[in-house]
């Protein structure tokens, strides 16, 4: 059962599992050290999986200087709660009771004398400086995370932005996109408050567009999700209304649009202008190729929940801050903020 904290309704949680060759760690911007509003230290790093030819995938692993550090201990005991410990930031690295790990990130981006990872739990603002430090570009990898909905008020609009928060990061075998038994992976599971569904009038690319509301810690982002399945999209349209929370999953695209890179090209006479910046345009999407009938909840995010929830929260929270079966194809089983404007996502 998710948590209920924050807007006191349950967060509609998101996952990736990414299998390609590591990009971008030579970017002047991979790594930043800033400080915050609050004189502590922020480590954040950003950088890709290249999941197929041209498709990449950014990830980030971002984390701040704390005052403590959790330690937890597994119980003995089946189904009984283990123990949790709080450490002083500066005493992290010491010794700890026997059976006690930290609470962070599963990194393994060393191998020992036999060829095998050497995992290590990390907190976020650890891990970052470790990850950059050892992993370099081409490298083989296998990444697990969440993801993260969120947005703000840029001039008269509204920026929104998707990143994807590593939970696990393992050295792999390297990846050959040219062999023949191939196969991406590039997937996502989430669960949406669903809101609509439209057609996309688009002869080159014909495809469903649909509306989703994400519910995170303390607001509710609205965003946007694709279907290229014309029989899944009859099935969303005909069974689902505004407001039903729903689990989907699906694959994670993030390409240049080489239709605008070309006619970019065309627009010139003769070469490129080299004193020119051509910023890339990408097409960004999370496709979805399946959904959970069964995960299907017609109660818990009506509109006057929601909006209820909001109002609380916006009265309340802020000042306290400041103080079965399956639709489509089946899933596969498997064994603050950053500055986003220069990252392809």
């Amino acid at each position: 059962m998710a948590e209920n904290k924050g807007l006191g309704l349950p967060q509609t949680k998101g996952e990736f599992k990414l299998r390609g060759l590591v990009t971008g760690m030579k970017r002047d911007n991979a790594f930043k050290s800033i400080e915050t509003k609050s004189k502590k230290d922020m480590r954040i790093l950003n950088f890709g999986v290249e999941t197929a030819p041209e498709s990449t995938v950014y990830v980030t692993i971002q984390g701040m200087e704390r005052d403590e550090v959790y330690f937890s201990k597994k119980s003995e005991v089946k189904r009984q709660k283990g123990e949790t410990i709080k450490v002083p930031w500066k005493k992290r690295f010491d010794a700890q009771p026997e059976g006690f790990n930290p609470i962070g990130l599963k990194i393994g981006v060393e191998k020992d004398d036999d060829g095998k990872n050497i995992v290590k739990t990390l907190v976020e603002y650890d891990a970052a400086g470790h990850v950059y430090d050892r992993l370099e570009d081409g490298q083989g990898v296998f990444v697990r995370g969440e993801l993260e909905f969120s947005s703000q008020k840029v001039n008269d609009g509204v920026k929104r932005t998707k990143r994807f928060n590593v939970k696990q990061l393992y050295l792999a075998d390297s990846v050959d996109f040219d062999a023949e038994d191939f196969k991406e992976l590039n997937d996502f599971k989430q669960r949406i408050i669903y809101m609509g569904i439209q057609k996309i009038d688009d002869k080159n690319d014909p495809r469903f567009e649909v509306s989703a509301k994400i519910v995170t810690f303390k607001t509710v982002e609205d965003t946007e999700f694709i279907i290229r399945d014309a029989s899944l999209a009859n099935i969303f349209r005909k069974e689902l209304k505004p407001y039903t929370a729903i689990d989907v999953w699906g694959n994670i695209y993030n390409k240049i649009d080489s239709e605008e890179v070309q006619e970019a090209a065309k627009s010139v006479w003769g070469q490129q202008d080299s004193f020119k910046q051509v910023k890339n345009n990408y097409i960004r999407e999370l496709v979805i190729t399946g959904a959970d009938p069964e995960s299907i909840d017609k109660e818990t995010y009506s509109e006057e929940i929601i909006e209820e929830a909001l109002r609380v929260y916006k009265e309340f929270g802020e000042s306290n801050d400041s103080a079965g079966g399956s639709w489509g194809s089946k899933r596969e089983n498997d064994s603050s903020s950053s500055d986003d404007d220069d990252l392809p996502w």
